[in-house]
Order: C-alpha cells, then structure tokens, then sequence
C-alpha cells in the first residue's frame, strides 16, 4: 500500500494513514516555517528603487505604481472573514497566507467538534493546524492541503530567496548502510534518500559516535595499505 500524498510505500504500522510520516514530517516544518517567513515578506515588501514619475508629453505614466510589491501584499493580505465558497470554479490568482491557513483551520475545527480559536494579532492559523496535526495526516483531505501547502511554500521562498539546503552526513544509513542521509533546513528529521529512513537528529548523534570511530579505522589501515602498495617513483 502506498502513501496517497507521496506514493512512497506505507509501513506496515502506518496503514491507518493518508500521509505517512515523512509527510507529516513536512507539514509540520512548512506549518514552523510560515510565521518565520513572515518578517521576511514584511521585509521585502517595498520596492527598492523609487516609482517613476509621469512626464509630459503623453508618454509618461497617469498615475505613479504601486509603491510596494505586489506578489507580497498578496501573500500578506487578509482574508475574507468567514469560509469563501467556489461553486462555479472562477476565482482565480494566487491565495493569501492567512486565508489558506484559515480554510483547512476551519475545516479541521469542524471535524474535532469545537470552535476555531480566535487569534493573536500577528498571528496565523498554522500553530493550531500544527497542534493537530496527528489528526489531519489520517483525514482524506490531507493530500488536498499538503498540494496547497507546498505551493504557499514556494511562493514564500520565492519572495525571501530562502530555498532550505540539503546536506549530506557523514554517517551511512543504520537501515540500508547507503551513505544517503541528508539533513535539510526546517526539517525536524534526517532522511535516508535509499531506503526512507527518518532519523531525530538526537538518534543520529547516537548513530554516528557508534559507527564513526570504527569507519575512520578502517579508513585509516585501508590509507595505509594503499601507501604501502604504491611503489615509490
């Protein structure tokens, strides 16, 4: 059985589930990354260079542009306030960050039985997604928010120029033994690109002082032993 959101094939212990565990690994960093965006896109809100002034002539501009981009105004703008319905498909452009966090919010609220708490000034709706975020990786509508998600994501760090860095370890796998860990910014898991493994970074020091002395022995003798085949030229 494969994960509906990644096509990645689902543990035995993960059936019950419409994300599997990478997945929702990625959620809840993109659902961490969001309010740390926002002081960047507030950042780079203004235009840097000054907005052309009209010219005479008839071949300036009437009105002068818009002082502030408009990409991230987009993406910093509000919402409508309650639940915006689309039954004939035409609404177009790209959705703020508050009204897509809101929307699956309000969804999730719904389905537990309570109301949507009210927020915080500053605040958006990814800490209450993120809260219960056990619940939403069993829903079917995961795949739908996932999809959603990633493409806020991308448009956010298209904005800051802020694309998370994937580095690989020093360590090879404890699974598969392939020397394909990576650590990736504003993941909470090292990942195994082979096998799939996922590993705290807690469990990946322990690993590491396990495995790592023993490796650079065996690194070491074989450095010698190449030495003392090479004859001397």
């Amino acid at each position: 059985m494969n994960c509906p959101t990644c096509r990645r094939s689902l543990h035995p212990d993960e059936t019950h589930r419409t994300a599997c565990v990478r997945c929702e690994n990625r959620l809840r960093a993109w659902l961490r990354e969001i309010p740390l965006q926002r002081p960047l896109l507030e950042a780079s809100l203004h235009i840097g260079a000054a907005p052309a002034t009209g010219r005479l002539g008839g071949t300036g501009r009437a009105h002068a542009p818009l002082p502030l981009r408009e990409d991230v105004l987009t993406l910093l703008g509000p919402a409508a306030p309650g639940t915006v319905h689309d039954p004939h498909h035409d609404q177009t452009g790209p959705t703020p960050i508050h009204a897509v966090l809101y929307a699956w919010a309000d969804r999730l609220a719904d389905q537990l039985g309570h109301a949507l708490p009210a927020l915080r000034p500053g605040d958006d709706y990814s800490y209450y997604v993120l809260a219960n975020l056990r619940h939403v990786v069993t829903r079917a509508w995961v795949t739908d928010m996932y999809a959603e998600l990633r493409d806020l994501i991308h448009r956010i760090r298209a904005v800051t120029r802020t694309e998370p860095q994937r580095r690989v370890q020093e360590a090879p796998c404890p699974s598969c033994r392939a020397f394909a860990l990576f650590e990736e910014d504003w993941q909470t898991y090292l990942d195994c690109e082979a096998c799939g493994l996922l590993l705290t970074p807690a469990e990946y020091r322990a690993h590491h002082a396990a495995v790592m002395p023993t490796l650079y022995r065996i690194g070491v003798l074989m450095a010698a032993a190449t030495a003392e085949e090479t004859p001397p030229s």
